[in-house]
């Protein structure tokens, strides 16, 4: 399918991901619809060319004005930061895309891509995981609503003959990036941030131009229709990946709690939390750091022909650039 030409909606364009692919695309020419829940906080991508548009996840007449008139939606809005409730996570993230795909249904939609992820298959995980792995619930929240939303888009999609496709990536790194480079630096900054048991866990990584590369190879690719895709640039450790961050900082002795301590420290949140009517919150980063499975993206490598186009130690070298030009680093 060609994009040039097409009217492209993309959701969730105020976050790290949806703002780069609106990036992306305006760079390339094309026609760009961004959704905001708070269009002021897209004023920069109305400057570049944006047509910014109003609507919630939970308001289905906005949704159905938002997709009007576009034959491609891009899918990237999301509850991904803590929540109090596994509602907070399932409203916006299952419910939510329930309601984009209606609204797809409703507009003359040819295209739909859902930003899904690798946490779709359940974790910690082990082993090595392809996208023909078993996915299911792993009894936490953002998790169980990510399996929840990919069963809502094949459910829907094949029943109404959406033009779909998944894209599942690991953790994208880079500018911008929160939870994999902004909040890191500043943990390690303030010498903050732990790993467990010593950082030997399983760290799979995607920078974040790469991750946009694929996404719009599928949604062009028609070879990518009714399929899902991991997407990863690869494996490290944590203490790997994060020493980096480390010495961009001018620090090193990162902190290391053992397993059983980390388990006992997250049993007592968790207490703490349903003591006050509330959804634990940090089983994800756990589950993340004490995983060993590598997610292999050798389904769209061979498929569609895509490959990493920033390595780990050039994706690292911009980032620490943009790290010193937002003042997050002082100058080198």
């Amino acid at each position: 399918m060609e994009l040039h030409g097409q009217k492209i909606l993309v959701t969730g364009a105020t976050g790290f991901i949806g703002g780069a692919v609106v990036r992306r695309l305006l760079s390339e020419g094309h026609t760009v619809r961004a959704m905001a829940r708070q269009p002021e906080k897209a004023a920069d991508l109305g400057e570049l060319g944006a047509e910014v548009v109003m609507a919630d996840l939970g308001d289905e007449d906005l949704l159905e004005r938002a997709v009007e008139g576009c034959a491609v939606v891009i899918h990237c809005a999301a509850q991904v930061g803590p929540a109090d409730t596994r509602t907070a996570f399932e409203g916006p993230n299952v419910a939510g895309t329930e309601n984009v795909l209606v609204a797809c249904g409703k507009g003359a939609v040819k295209r739909f891509v859902f930003l899904s992820s690798i946490s779709a298959f359940g974790l910690p995980a082990s082993g090595v995981i392809t996208d023909d792995s078993p996915r299911g619930l792993a009894g936490e929240a953002y998790s169980d609503s990510k399996f929840g939303a990919e069963e809502a888009v094949w459910s829907f999609c094949h029943a109404r003959g959406l033009p779909f496709t998944i894209v599942r990536p690991s953790c994208v790194y880079g500018p911008r990036s929160p939870y994999w480079s902004v909040i890191p630096l500043k943990q390690i900054r303030k010498r903050k941030f732990l790993i467990i048991a010593g950082g030997r866990g399983t760290f799979n990584y995607v920078y974040i131009d790469n991750l946009v590369d694929a996404i719009l190879l599928v949604a062009a690719d028609d070879r990518a229709l009714g399929d899902a895709f991991i997407v990863n640039d690869g494996t490290t450790t944590w203490r790997e990946f994060f020493a980096a961050y480390e010495k961009m900082a001018g620090q090193k002795g990162m902190r290391s709690v053992s397993l059983p301590v980390a388990k006992a420290g997250l049993a007592a949140r968790n207490l703490m939390s349903r003591l006050k009517h509330k959804s634990p919150t940090a089983q994800r980063a756990m589950n993340f750091m004490t995983g060993s499975a590598v997610f292999s993206e050798a389904h769209i490598e061979q498929k569609l022909g895509h490959h990493t186009r920033v390595p780990l130690e050039e994706g690292l070298r911009r980032t620490e650039a943009w790290f010193r030009e937002t003042g997050l680093l002082g100058p080198a």
